[in-house]
């Protein structure tokens, strides 16, 4: 003779729904949750977007640091290019280095005057400046107007945003030959008193060639280093 707890569970499986079964099927009311149709609470769901948002916040300042050491890399190749170009005119003009009007451009002369030795446009132009008149652009580079500051030229620059180190204490014009000092800068990235240069990533710092054809990167400001 079966008990009654015996009969209360066969009665169950007649029902074809034991308390085994329902469970399986997340049927009992006393292990029910209220999931959203896809499987989660919206308590799940917030924490996961929540998680997403701070992971990718993280990771902005890695991705945009490893952008800029990439444009570094290739503005120094740049310059390096840039660099040969004016040493090998140099060579074929008695040691003088073309001349530009003024420092901070535009710099049609410079321009005209290394079509020989630079047939692309993109050795002038840092990948990392942002100014529209240093973009690598057909517009600008018709004008003259290119990425960086070139410091052999004929006329003291005027623009007041430049620093007063550079309009005022360097000797203008400034011709440079290819016997001077090893050191003498040559070109390099654009910099103004007061805001930050091309690359970001340093309040100062830029990327300048040599007539050593040596390619240094600054991290701080020129001035004291610049010759």
């Amino acid at each position: 003779m079966p008990t009654g707890a015996a009969v209360t569970v066969a009665r169950a499986g007649k029902g074809g729904c034991t308390l085994f079964s329902r469970l399986r099927k997340g049927d009992c009311p006393l292990f029910r949750t209220r999931r959203s149709p896809c499987g989660f609470t919206l308590a799940e769901l917030l924490i996961v977007v929540a998680v997403i948002a701070i992971l990718v916040a993280l990771s902005l300042p890695v991705g945009g640091r490893a952008i800029d050491e990439a444009n570094q890399v290739q503005c120094r190749a740049n310059l390096r290019a840039l660099g040969m170009a004016v040493l090998l005119y140099a060579k074929d003009n008695d040691g003088a280095l073309p001349v530009s009007d003024v420092m901070d451009g535009p710099h049609p002369r410079l321009v005209a005057a290394l079509r020989p030795y630079v047939e692309d446009p993109r050795p002038y132009y840092c990948p990392s400046e942002t100014a529209p008149e240093r973009l690598c652009t057909d517009a600008n580079f018709q004008a003259g107007h290119i990425g960086y500051f070139y410091y052999s030229c004929d006329k003291k620059p005027a623009n007041l945003l430049l620093s007063t180190f550079l309009r005022l204490d360097v000797a203008w014009p400034r011709r440079l030959y290819n016997t001077m000092h090893s050191r003498t800068w040559v070109a390099s990235d654009a910099w103004f008193s007061g805001g930050p240069t091309a690359h970001r990533a340093y309040k100062k710092g830029v990327d300048y060639v040599t007539l050593g054809g040596d390619v240094q990167f600054l991290p701080e400001t020129p001035r004291e280093a610049f010759r």
